[in-house]
């Protein structure tokens, strides 16, 4: 599955659009849809630095987590 792959490129830190086509051999069009997605959903999140616009996988809020259910 390739929002999968996507996600698991984002394991060992910080990448481009670019860089996790060029790793998981998917295009940077549809790479860019799964991490909108993902970031509509709060797996994800961006920054940018350089010129460049990365993205990371969104570390886990323990207070958000404690009233998720709430």
């Amino acid at each position: 599955m390739k929002n999968v792959k996507v996600l698991k490129a984002l394991e060992n830190g910080p990448k481009t659009v670019e860089e996790i086509a060029e790793e998981t051999g998917i295009k940077p069009m549809e790479v860019r849809r799964y991490l909108l997605r993902f970031a509509e959903s709060g797996k994800v999140e961006s920054y940018q630095k350089d010129g460049k616009l990365y993205w990371k996988l969104k570390e886990r809020d323990e207070l958000e987590e404690e009233f998720k259910y709430v």
